[in-house]
């Protein structure tokens, strides 16, 4: 066994370095999920038309406070946020590779070093949306497309444009033929 120093972009530091990205992005996912729903609750609004009876001015109002309690729940999300230290990343890629922590400590001064997978980042949404509001704006989508039909995209992107609304027109249904 030839013992050396570890090399910059060894097997064992990429994966460690890969490790500490996904649990990044699994404490940054839930400050991301407001607004994903906020931009969710918008579509939807846009697919039934509520944007097109707004005036411009009340729409970006209604925009602002979307925006505003987005960012306060992004906030909230983030409190205590951290990076992983060492020492977590190196348990959960043992973990991972179903091996102890100081197995992969050994390996650090080996010349050669086994391939060692990256754990897939676990899900991390329902911090983020406590009130799992991401299924009811599902379901309020595809309610909206089974009532109303297919809308056309310039309606729904219309509610993230309010000062550039395309011209689209509600057809009313008459009852006479």
């Amino acid at each position: 066994m030839t013992l050396q120093r570890t090399k910059r972009f060894s097997r064992l530091n990429r994966a460690l370095g890969w490790t500490a990205t996904v649990m990044v992005w699994e404490r940054l996912l839930p400050a991301l999920t407001p607004f994903l729903l906020l931009a969710a609750a918008i579509a939807v609004a846009s697919q039934w038309g509520l944007f097109l009876a707004l005036g411009t001015i009340v729409h970006i109002a209604v925009l602002v406070v979307g925006i505003a309690i987005a960012t306060t729940a992004a906030v909230l999300n983030l409190r205590g946020f951290k990076t992983p230290t060492f020492t977590e990343t190196n348990t959960r890629l043992a973990v991972d590779n179903k091996v102890t922590p100081e197995y992969l400590l050994g390996l650090r001064h080996l010349k050669k070093q086994p391939s060692l997978k990256i754990g897939k980042a676990k899900a991390g949404l329902a911090k983020g949306d406590p009130f799992a509001l991401r299924y009811l704006m599902l379901v309020l989508i595809m309610f909206g497309y089974l009532s109303q039909g297919p809308v056309p995209w310039t309606q729904v992107a219309s509610g993230f444009a309010p000062l550039g609304k395309p011209g689209v027109v509600l057809v009313a249904m008459d009852a006479h033929p």
